[in-house]
């Protein structure tokens, strides 16, 4: 189990990847992949990116 300090770090084509998934996304899921990584990890950090991009609130 990770303690708090252990940050996870997506490899570029896993990255592209979840970028390409949320890309083909519907704004409010989008918006619901955020709410259920509780705004935190890897995938979190790359849905406010997708949601700035396209103007999505929560």
């Amino acid at each position: 189990m990770a303690n708090d300090e252990t940050k996870t770090v997506l490899d570029e084509p896993s990255a592209a990847a979840v970028r390409l998934m949320l890309g083909k996304l519907a704004d409010h899921d989008v918006a619901e992949v955020y709410e259920a990584t509780a705004g935190l990890g890897p995938i979190a950090d790359l849905a406010p990116k997708a949601m700035r991009a396209r103007n999505i609130d929560l």
